[in-house]
């Protein structure tokens, strides 16, 4: 599984709890979510980062494919909300809490370990000592990433409390610390960290109408949920890249994932609906798919000119919604900006085989 951020923006995919229940494949009811970026996962741990690199997702707006069944979003203030008429071919996780009475879901153990030190992995609940161990790998400048520990923000009720344990981890297209700094420009001044083209096996290329559930031939071939390309097409190419990686065997008694996450634009309101768009992708490299597993809760891909912004700061010029104003950005470096509530992807995934 890889979480992503490309595109000049501040962008926070922070905070994932992995839950190891899950649907088979294409029992799809799913939330909003990406594959290359950094986002806290809470359900596969163990001790120690090794070196190798790789994440699954929900329904997109109009462009996800026809796969079996209605993707569901969900944000901390609603609950799940239905992306009407959205199908969606990745398998999801159903109601955990009637899988565990029926002793049909094997969850790995699991005690956050944040308190321990700052590493990143471990404030997303991966490898803990002496827990069930994966293979993660980041890519990106250090300054790209922070762990954070606390609530984000000044806000009361706060906005972004931690979910889990004591910390967070936040993942930038720039100066990752600017996103809890008051009055920070976020800035992407950055060298080094412009590849171009989206690291493999990510490819933006849509799989096309019938989808990978009701061809499973066409897995691999680029994008199943068809959601990536038409916001990767707006720009040049991925600039101010980061990503964090997991490679994982699922272990058995294991069918599906998920994790929460944020998305701030820094990029917004001066760049809004221009080529200059922030983007983030939760990428699943499975057996059963490959492609963007993260989606709004209306079921758009995660991007600044696509995705659905809950909180904007300030007027965008090309914005019908506006004016504008977000007092739950307050005592963040997103004042005068925009971002995202806190979102869930969920994803299934087949005991036994290798994800990335």
């Amino acid at each position: 599984m890889t979480f992503a951020n490309t595109w000049s923006l501040v962008s926070l995919l922070a905070l994932a709890s992995l839950a190891a229940c899950g649907a088979p494949a294409h029992d799809a009811e799913t939330q909003g979510a990406s594959g290359e970026l950094a986002t806290s996962l809470d359900s596969l741990g163990g001790p120690g980062e090794s070196s190798t690199s790789g994440a699954a997702g929900s329904s997109g707006g109009g462009h996800a494919t026809d796969g079996g069944g209605e993707s569901t979003t969900s944000d901390e203030s609603t609950g799940p909300v239905s992306a009407s008429g959205v199908k969606f071919d990745v398998g999801a996780q159903p109601d955990a809490a009637g899988l565990e009475t029926e002793g049909d879901c094997a969850i790995p153990a699991h005690t956050p370990c944040d308190h321990l030190d700052d590493d990143p992995w471990h404030a997303i609940g991966i490898n803990c000592p002496g827990e069930f161990q994966v293979v993660t790998n980041y890519m990106g400048d250090p300054a790209m990433r922070h762990v954070h520990a606390g609530q984000i923000g000044t806000y009361n009720p706060p906005t972004y409390p931690v979910h889990e344990g004591q910390k967070l981890v936040i993942l930038s297209s720039g100066n990752a610390v600017d996103v809890v700094t008051p009055g920070a420009l976020g800035s992407t001044a950055i060298a080094g960290q412009d590849p171009g083209d989206l690291p493999a096996p990510m490819n933006p290329t849509p799989v096309g109408g019938q989808g990978c559930a009701q061809n499973p031939g066409l897995v691999g071939a680029g994008d199943c949920s068809n959601t990536i390309s038409g916001q990767w097409s707006q720009g040049s190419g991925a600039f101010d890249y980061a990503e964090m990686r997991v490679v994982a065997t699922v272990p058995e008694g294991v069918y599906g994932f998920s994790y929460d996450f944020i998305f701030f634009s820094t990029e917004y309101p001066v760049y809004y609906q221009t080529q200059y768009n922030d983007m983030y992708i939760a990428w699943l490299e499975s057996e059963t798919w490959t492609g963007n597993i993260s989606f709004d809760e209306q079921g758009n891909p995660i991007s600044l000119n696509a995705g659905f912004l809950d909180y904007k700061d300030a007027n965008g010029n090309l914005d019908p919604e506006c004016p504008c104003a977000a007092p739950e950005l307050q005592g963040t470096g997103l004042e005068g900006h925009a971002a995202t509530k806190w979102l869930t992807t969920t994803a299934g995934v087949t005991a036994g085989e290798q994800i990335i």
